[in-house]
């Protein structure tokens, strides 16, 4: 008699459903058309042919779209800060003043100057393991 007699073989069936799945199960991507995807490139090749043939672009014409740029940027920006509550606005500016003293301060000093003060900072403190004086003696 072996000890492997009474085992049952096969693969386990369990009855239910599974946990944690979903009433719709997994979703797969859709695959795209290659064709498609294809032929749309070909017509941009296409149209930047047509372009290149009819002409340079010239330096007037970037600087136009360059101004067009820093005025979407200007509006994105205004319609910003129009959002915000005017307790908002004001933390903002706050914020920027201090960050430019901050920076003003800190490109001032190399890192020299800095190491020095540090230095002479922890001088200057009261060493916290020294034993006060309490009494006579």
């Amino acid at each position: 008699m072996s000890a492997y007699e009474n085992v049952v073989g096969g693969k386990l069936k369990l009855k239910g459903k599974a946990l944690d799945v979903k009433a719709g199960g997994v979703k797969k991507k859709k695959k795209t058309n290659r064709q498609l995807s294809d032929q749309i490139t070909k017509k941009i090749d296409d149209e930047n042919v047509d372009d290149i043939g009819g002409g340079t672009i010239t330096t007037t014409d970037q600087e136009d779209t360059n101004d067009g740029d820093k005025h979407l940027g200007e509006s994105n920006r205004s319609s910003y800060l129009d959002s915000m509550t005017p307790a908002e606005r004001r933390y903002m500016e706050q914020r920027q003043q201090i960050d430019m003293h901050k920076m003003a301060k800190t490109s001032n000093k190399s890192h020299r100057d800095r190491i020095s003060d540090f230095n002479q900072y922890l001088a200057n403190m009261s060493e916290h393991y020294d034993i006060p004086k309490v009494g006579p003696g």
